[in-house]
């Protein structure tokens, strides 16, 4: 549907008013419709025809134009009534030994069943301005006007989009820093092709024991502290996303990698792998999830509008609210880059540990960072008469063993964050 056709079907859906004071558009009265709909004693019209297009007409329509968020296909569609989705898995059970007395035949075996809350948690507004002279002056040709149209909801629709392309990104991120996530080391498959081969071969093993019932591809034990039994699960390929950063995928053979899924590569980049710019952790390479891992749910999608009077314009509001969370009760690998820094033959593992006042928070709650990766978190509830003290790894000083103080070189007091670019020992993160 072009302009013309817009302009036309806003008209013959408009009210008699309307129909009566603007013409029907062809290709040469352009600037006669305009006239009309932005005429000063027509300020009906001309909400009338703004409503319309807004809350009719362009989505549906200028859609094609606007940037779309590589991970919307993980998203689960609009929530039902009221603000909170629950995640609810029943896990595997043990066999009994069978008992020919039926002894136990009144006994209640009740199913491990576990569960998980989601509420929304993302309420934006988008507002953009729009005057008389603006709309006046896209009426000069139909090239202004759809100039201007795409001003108005491209701004809207891909500011929203770009942050929900974040947020979910973030998530990942989130799951990681609240141990929700398996990790599995690799050597960085951007420095070499052996490194990509081994890689690709890493994400085969991984994605081919998703498939069998195990507890080996879930963190859930670790995600929460009030269950105890781990959660046996699989996931079939078809239920499995590989999320890869682009820099990745130009180093990797992608023929392997979709082989590894048993699709052709137009198959398996259409339905399985997910490309994105790069990952909020930068030592992320990649994900390999069950699509039920992001818990995405729309709440609300509406436009409202407000017209100043005394002003003169009109404010236009594109209201988001969903629902963005993880699920730990599904299988979900994070692949992660590692080295071997001290080169004594081994990529260890180093432990984080936190000793924090009360009313401090750490945002990232993992225990363990790898070696040659890197690790951050933000410190929050941090007072100004507070030290804030961060060692890694110790020296020897007058035959004592000392904790190397890094604080200087990796805290940031303004902000609370701490970033530590090369992990290459034991972390200890002290508030007092």
């Amino acid at each position: 549907m072009n302009l013309q056709e817009i302009l036309n079907t806003i008209r013959e859906n408009a009210s008699e008013i309307y129909q009566q004071r603007v013409p029907e558009a062809t290709r040469a009265n352009i600037q006669e419709v305009g006239e009309a709909i932005t005429d000063p004693n027509n300020a009906v019209v001309a909400n009338e025809f703004m409503s319309t297009l807004l809350n009719m007409i362009i989505k549906p329509v200028l859609h094609s134009k606007l940037f779309s968020n590589p991970l919307k296909q993980l998203k689960k569609g609009k929530k039902p009534l009221g603000d909170t989705i629950e995640e609810i898995y029943t896990n595997f059970i043990k066999a009994e030994t069978y008992d020919p007395t039926g002894s136990h035949l009144l006994q209640r075996s009740l199913p491990d069943t576990k569960t998980v809350f989601h509420r929304m948690n993302r309420k934006d507004r988008y507002k953009i301005t729009s005057s008389p002279e603006m709309l006046a002056k896209a009426f000069m040709s139909y090239e202004a006007l759809e100039s201007y149209l795409a001003t108005l909801i491209n701004t809207l629709y891909n500011s929203s989009e770009l942050d929900e392309f974040v947020l979910t990104k973030q998530l990942i991120k989130e799951a990681l820093d609240n141990n929700a996530m398996k990790v599995v080391t690799v050597a960085d498959p951007l420095l070499s092709a052996e490194n990509g081969k081994e890689f690709i071969k890493t994400v085969k093993t991984i994605s081919g024991d998703m498939v069998f019932p195990n507890a080996n591809n879930n963190a859930y034990l670790d995600a929460q502290s009030a269950d105890d039994k781990a959660l046996i699960t699989f996931s079939r390929k078809n239920e499995q996303i590989l999320i890869i950063d682009n820099a990745t995928e130009v180093s990797v053979n992608v023929d392997v990698l979709a082989s590894v899924f048993n699709m052709t590569v137009a198959e398996f980049n259409d339905t399985r792998k997910i490309t994105i710019d790069a990952f909020p952790d930068p030592d992320v390479r990649a994900v390999l999830v069950d699509e039920a891992f992001f818990q995405i749910y729309d709440d609300l999608l509406t436009f409202r509008e407000f017209e100043n009077g005394e002003g003169l314009y009109k404010n236009y509001y594109l209201h988001v609210w969903q629902t963005l969370a993880y699920s730990i009760l599904v299988n979900a690998v994070a692949f992660t880059v590692a080295s071997d820094e001290d080169e004594d033959g081994t990529v260890e593992t180093f432990d984080v540990t936190y000793s924090l006042k009360t009313g401090v928070k750490s945002s990232n709650k993992r225990k363990t960072a790898i070696e040659g990766g890197a690790y951050s978190t933000t410190l929050s509830g941090v007072k100004g008469t507070d030290t804030v003290t961060v060692t890694m790894g110790t020296e020897t000083v007058e035959e004592v063993e000392t904790p190397i103080d890094i604080t200087d070189e990796v805290y940031d007091a303004d902000s609370g964050k701490i970033m530590i670019d090369v992990v290459t020992d034991d972390i200890y993160i002290t508030v007092a």
